[in-house]
Protein backbone atom coordinates (compact mmCIF):
# COMPACT_ATOMS: atom_id res chain seq x y z
CA UNK A 1 0.00 0.00 0.00
CA UNK A 2 1.18 3.62 -1.14
CA UNK A 3 1.80 6.44 1.51
CA UNK A 4 -1.37 8.81 1.21
CA UNK A 5 0.77 11.81 3.06
CA UNK A 6 2.81 12.93 -0.34
CA UNK A 7 0.76 13.33 -3.57
CA UNK A 8 1.62 15.75 -6.61
CA UNK A 9 0.28 17.44 -9.21
CA UNK A 10 2.25 17.24 -11.85
CA UNK A 11 2.27 20.27 -14.98
CA UNK A 12 4.61 17.85 -17.96
CA UNK A 13 6.39 14.81 -17.56
CA UNK A 14 9.50 14.31 -19.75
CA UNK A 15 10.89 11.33 -21.17
CA UNK A 16 14.73 10.36 -21.51
CA UNK A 17 17.38 10.17 -19.05
CA UNK A 18 16.53 13.93 -17.51
CA UNK A 19 13.33 12.68 -15.91
CA UNK A 20 14.30 11.12 -12.26
CA UNK A 21 10.43 11.55 -10.82
CA UNK A 22 8.76 9.05 -12.76
CA UNK A 23 10.64 5.40 -13.92
CA UNK A 24 9.36 3.74 -17.33
CA UNK A 25 9.38 -0.04 -16.44
CA UNK A 26 8.16 -3.08 -19.45
CA UNK A 27 5.40 -5.10 -18.07
CA UNK A 28 4.56 -8.06 -20.21
CA UNK A 29 1.38 -10.56 -20.76
CA UNK A 30 4.37 -13.57 -19.22
CA UNK A 31 2.27 -12.82 -15.51
CA UNK A 32 -0.91 -14.51 -17.75
CA UNK A 33 1.28 -17.16 -19.49
CA UNK A 34 2.44 -15.28 -23.12
CA UNK A 35 5.82 -14.88 -24.15
CA UNK A 36 5.55 -11.41 -25.36
CA UNK A 37 9.00 -8.93 -24.63
CA UNK A 38 9.87 -5.83 -24.66
CA UNK A 39 12.76 -3.02 -23.71
CA UNK A 40 13.05 0.46 -22.77
CA UNK A 41 15.66 2.38 -23.73
CA UNK A 42 16.51 5.93 -22.74
CA UNK A 43 17.54 8.43 -24.57
CA UNK A 44 18.55 12.37 -23.80
CA UNK A 45 14.44 13.32 -24.58
CA UNK A 46 12.57 10.57 -25.17
CA UNK A 47 11.79 7.33 -24.12
CA UNK A 48 11.93 4.37 -26.44
CA UNK A 49 10.05 0.99 -26.01
CA UNK A 50 10.09 -1.81 -28.29
CA UNK A 51 10.17 -5.26 -28.62
CA UNK A 52 7.53 -8.13 -30.03
CA UNK A 53 3.79 -9.24 -28.85
CA UNK A 54 3.32 -12.96 -29.36
CA UNK A 55 -0.06 -14.88 -29.05
CA UNK A 56 0.32 -17.50 -26.69
CA UNK A 57 -1.70 -19.41 -24.09
CA UNK A 58 -4.62 -16.74 -25.32
CA UNK A 59 -2.27 -14.53 -24.13
CA UNK A 60 -0.58 -11.40 -26.61
CA UNK A 61 0.02 -8.20 -24.97
CA UNK A 62 2.98 -5.59 -23.79
CA UNK A 63 2.82 -1.74 -22.04
CA UNK A 64 5.23 0.83 -21.01
CA UNK A 65 4.09 1.29 -17.34
CA UNK A 66 5.07 4.24 -14.88
CA UNK A 67 6.34 3.43 -11.04
CA UNK A 68 3.85 4.65 -9.20
CA UNK A 69 3.21 8.22 -7.70
CA UNK A 70 0.33 9.84 -6.50
CA UNK A 71 -1.27 12.27 -8.22
CA UNK A 72 -4.07 14.97 -8.30
CA UNK A 73 -4.94 15.88 -11.81
CA UNK A 74 -8.47 16.61 -10.72
CA UNK A 75 -8.00 20.57 -11.97
CA UNK A 76 -6.70 19.49 -15.20
CA UNK A 77 -9.12 19.52 -18.56
CA UNK A 78 -6.99 17.74 -21.08
CA UNK A 79 -3.73 15.88 -21.61
CA UNK A 80 -0.98 16.11 -24.56
CA UNK A 81 1.54 13.21 -25.56
CA UNK A 82 4.35 13.91 -27.99
CA UNK A 83 5.21 10.62 -29.41
CA UNK A 84 6.18 8.85 -32.67
CA UNK A 85 4.69 5.29 -33.18
CA UNK A 86 5.30 2.72 -35.87
CA UNK A 87 1.73 3.26 -36.99
CA UNK A 88 0.17 0.29 -34.12
CA UNK A 89 -2.46 1.37 -32.23
CA UNK A 90 -1.62 2.26 -28.41
CA UNK A 91 -3.61 2.41 -25.49
CA UNK A 92 -2.55 5.36 -23.01
CA UNK A 93 -3.91 4.94 -19.27
CA UNK A 94 -4.05 6.58 -15.86
CA UNK A 95 -4.29 3.62 -13.05
CA UNK A 96 -6.18 4.61 -10.03
CA UNK A 97 -6.59 1.35 -8.51
CA UNK A 98 -3.77 -0.40 -6.31
CA UNK A 99 -3.89 -3.70 -8.55
CA UNK A 100 -2.82 -3.75 -11.99
CA UNK A 101 -5.45 -6.19 -13.37
CA UNK A 102 -8.07 -3.95 -12.78
CA UNK A 103 -9.64 -1.10 -14.32
CA UNK A 104 -8.26 2.07 -15.75
CA UNK A 105 -9.26 5.15 -17.34
CA UNK A 106 -7.44 6.13 -21.21
CA UNK A 107 -7.88 6.37 -24.79
CA UNK A 108 -6.89 4.97 -27.79
CA UNK A 109 -4.20 6.98 -29.70
CA UNK A 110 -3.57 6.03 -33.55
CA UNK A 111 -0.95 8.33 -35.58
CA UNK A 112 0.84 7.49 -39.14
CA UNK A 113 3.83 5.59 -39.01
CA UNK A 114 7.43 6.97 -37.93
CA UNK A 115 6.50 10.71 -37.40
CA UNK A 116 6.61 13.01 -34.27
CA UNK A 117 3.09 13.61 -33.50
CA UNK A 118 1.31 15.39 -30.80
CA UNK A 119 -1.85 14.31 -29.51
CA UNK A 120 -4.48 16.31 -27.40
CA UNK A 121 -7.41 14.40 -25.50
CA UNK A 122 -9.80 16.04 -23.24
CA UNK A 123 -9.91 13.58 -20.49
CA UNK A 124 -13.89 14.05 -20.27
CA UNK A 125 -13.64 11.79 -22.98
CA UNK A 126 -11.49 9.05 -22.05
CA UNK A 127 -12.86 5.78 -21.45
CA UNK A 128 -12.74 2.66 -19.11
CA UNK A 129 -10.35 0.37 -20.36
CA UNK A 130 -8.85 -3.27 -18.99
CA UNK A 131 -5.39 -4.56 -20.46
CA UNK A 132 -5.51 -2.00 -23.00
CA UNK A 133 -9.33 -2.46 -24.01
CA UNK A 134 -11.72 0.15 -24.15
CA UNK A 135 -14.57 -0.29 -22.47
CA UNK A 136 -18.12 1.11 -23.56
CA UNK A 137 -19.08 2.87 -20.29
CA UNK A 138 -19.10 6.23 -18.58
CA UNK A 139 -15.82 7.79 -16.54
CA UNK A 140 -16.24 8.98 -13.18
CA UNK A 141 -13.82 11.98 -12.94
CA UNK A 142 -13.55 11.76 -9.26
CA UNK A 143 -11.01 9.15 -9.88
CA UNK A 144 -8.24 12.03 -11.01
CA UNK A 145 -7.75 13.13 -7.41
CA UNK A 146 -5.65 9.68 -6.75
CA UNK A 147 -3.93 8.68 -10.16
CA UNK A 148 -1.09 6.38 -8.91
CA UNK A 149 0.09 5.08 -12.50
CA UNK A 150 0.36 5.60 -16.16
CA UNK A 151 0.81 3.14 -18.95
CA UNK A 152 1.08 2.38 -22.72
CA UNK A 153 -0.63 -0.52 -23.77
CA UNK A 154 0.30 -1.73 -27.11
CA UNK A 155 -3.36 -1.86 -28.37
CA UNK A 156 -5.72 -4.17 -30.26
CA UNK A 157 -3.48 -7.84 -29.84
CA UNK A 158 -2.00 -7.54 -32.88
CA UNK A 159 1.07 -9.80 -33.36
CA UNK A 160 4.59 -8.66 -34.25
CA UNK A 161 7.45 -6.55 -33.23
CA UNK A 162 6.40 -2.89 -31.94
CA UNK A 163 8.22 0.96 -31.19
CA UNK A 164 6.74 3.49 -29.43
CA UNK A 165 8.68 6.79 -28.52
CA UNK A 166 7.33 9.04 -26.21
CA UNK A 167 8.93 12.71 -25.53
CA UNK A 168 6.39 14.08 -23.26
CA UNK A 169 3.35 13.70 -20.77
CA UNK A 170 1.87 17.43 -20.87
CA UNK A 171 -1.62 18.09 -18.44
CA UNK A 172 -3.33 21.31 -19.22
Amino acid sequence: MLSKTIKITPEEIKFGRQELRYQWLPFDDKVTGGRSTSIVEQHENHTTYSGEIRHINNSAWSCLRSNKVIQDLSKYTSIEIKLKTDGRPYAFEMEYNEGWQHEKIGFLIRTLPNEWTTVHFPIADFQHSIFGEIQDKPVDLSVLDNILRYNFYVAERITGPFRLEIEYIKFF
